[in-house]
């Protein structure tokens, strides 16, 4: 298929009408004309590619400096605006050695970062509660306010679905089961108090102008507005989520086709906010050569640029191996010594294509106590 007519395939597959069904467009709540919040912020799209599997998991054997500023230089040759950095809370010392590399090469950081006890990570035990949890959040941010600048994004809580307290907690099926339930409820207004938090903290420290309103969810969680509330999203002003749709697909036209109708289900159930993809990247099934890699994710970038609600993308993720966790990454070779795969020029010039528009996309302001969710 021509160039031209995989755009207009995929102009037509993203169309929310050619691949949901009536019954499940029936299913969305209705939302009163005037009710949602008008964007008081906006942003340029946001390109960004993920460290998680150097900035996060060498946390407790820590890369050298040199290490650090050739895999983040590494990512700022690719046309992003955003470098992530995932260190946990925990770390703070080994943060600033990511969040100082970023700086240098001249990029906003997106910090997608957490506490240790959230999941558990590296000997952590017990259940962090979500007060525990804000009660850190409010702490790492008081010890820390020059981690932060104008124009970073702050997402204390990636993922918020898997914190193993909701599980130990809440009763089996608690986020689908008779949802909208006290529990979606609890869920729902956890997320908004991260927020709320954040932005009191901040400013309380004199730090302006950091986007604290994306918060990763699940694909599922995304195009599920019983779960995760349209009031929520509204108020967030955005719906951001992480996902691998594709799982142990290997054509290329089938792998785009499965991104393509996950994006158009999450635009159709939260159609009045723009969506950024969090996470993407191929493959986190089953190891894949540097041709079938390109050839994925050429095609599934082809399809994302022809929608017009998609705000930004992060790409999980730059470097890594394929013994650190899926097969993602875009990055060969080792610290210190990172080359691009193929398909990471596939992805500069994605970025390049939009970040040549010099279009803005509407984000909600900060919300404010007035905007707590009540279950």
């Amino acid at each position: 298929m021509s160039t031209a007519g995989r755009l207009r395939f995929y102009q037509q597959l993203a169309h929310p009408g050619a691949v949901l069904s009536l019954a499940l467009l029936a299913l969305l709540p209705m939302v009163a004309v005037g009710s949602l919040r008008s964007p008081s912020r906006t942003s340029a799209f946001i390109a960004s590619i993920d460290t998680m599997k150097v900035s996060r998991d060498t946390a407790t054997h820590p890369e050298t400096a040199s290490q650090i500023a050739q895999a983040v230089d590494l990512c700022a040759s690719l046309n992003t605006t955003y470098i992530t950095v995932d260190t946990n809370w925990e770390y703070p010392a080994y943060m600033k050695e990511w969040i100082d590399a970023i700086r240098a090469a001249g990029k906003h950081v997106w910090f997608r970062t957490q506490p240790n006890q959230w999941h558990d990570d590296n000997g952590a035990t017990g259940i962090m509660s979500p007060s525990q949890f804000e009660s850190a959040e409010r702490s790492f941010i008081d010890a820390h306010p020059g981690f932060f600048r104008a124009g970073d994004i702050f997402d204390p809580i990636s993922e918020p679905e898997d914190g193993l307290y909701w599980n130990a907690t809440f009763p089996s099926g608690w986020s689908w089961r008779h949802a909208p339930n006290t529990y979606t409820n609890q869920f729902n207004r956890f997320i908004l108090q991260t927020t709320e938090i954040a932005n009191r903290a901040l400013k309380a420290n004199g730090v302006r102008g950091v986007i604290t309103n994306i918060r990763s969810v699940s694909g599922w969680w995304a195009a599920s507005p019983k779960s995760l509330y349209n009031r929520t999203v509204d108020r967030l002003g955005n719906v951001t989520f992480d996902s691998y749709p594709e799982g142990t697909l290997t054509d290329p036209t089938a792998a785009a086709h499965a991104r393509l109708s996950e994006l158009a289900a999450i635009h159709a159930a939260r159609p009045d906010v723009p969506v950024i993809v969090g996470e993407m990247g191929y493959s986190d099934g089953l190891p894949v050569s540097d041709a079938q890699q390109e050839s994925v994710i050429a095609e599934e970038l082809t399809g994302i640029r022809t929608l017009g609600y998609v705000a930004g993308l992060n790409y999980w993720v730059g470097p890594g191996t394929s013994t650190s966790g899926g097969y993602t990454h875009i990055f060969a070779g080792r610290a210190g010594a990172w080359t691009l795969r193929p398909a990471a020029n596939d992805l500069a010039s994605f970025f390049r294509s939009y970040l040549s528009e010099k279009r803005t996309y509407g984000l909600a302001g900060p919300v404010s106590a007035r905007h707590r969710e009540r279950g």
